[in-house]
């Protein structure tokens, strides 16, 4: 069933999906109807999941579930990937590349492979400072400190020689 995210509890757990391109308000608004629709009708064993979601920087998509009464399965996490994929047919855009990675650049967000962020970072391009979304994040809680942070405090330092 479909809630505003911003009464979810705080330990709400998330997905994030990050775009490869800013959406377009005419696709913002074609996804928030369908998610809308998808996530009033989100079972988990035939139980409503109460769940949520927001469009940030025109570029992330995440999916919030307050697991206090039901919690998010296998089934159910599949039925939401089902729905982005058909999302990104729909907009013609991708929210599922693990492999592009997101940054900023003064206020702006840029995208770049994996490959290409590690070359960066080995020719000082970018350093520990450089800010990163970390779209690993598992709560909502984390969304304000956790998302956007420097390379240090992220997974991203795995990279880091």
């Amino acid at each position: 069933m479909y809630f505003p995210s911003n009464i979810l509890d705080e330990q709400s757990r998330i997905w994030i999906y990050q775009s490869d391109r800013e959406l377009l308000p005419e696709e913002k608004s074609v996804l928030s109807s369908e998610l809308k629709i998808f996530i009033d009708q989100w079972t988990a064993h035939n139980k409503e999941l109460k769940g949520s979601f927001e469009i940030l920087l025109d570029r992330f998509l995440i999916i919030m579930i307050d697991e206090t009464n039901t919690n998010a399965t296998g089934c159910s996490i599949d039925k939401s990937m089902n729905f982005i994929k058909q999302m990104e047919i729909k907009l013609n855009v991708n929210f599922t590349n693990r492999l592009e990675l997101a940054y900023k650049e003064g206020n702006e967000i840029k995208t770049i492979s994996k490959s290409s962020f590690e070359d960066k970072l080995k020719s000082g391009q970018f350093n520990e400072n450089t800010i990163v979304f970390n779209n690993l994040i598992e709560k909502k809680s984390e969304l304000n400190s956790h998302w956007q942070v420097a390379v240090k405090e992220s997974w991203h330092k795995m990279m880091l020689n």
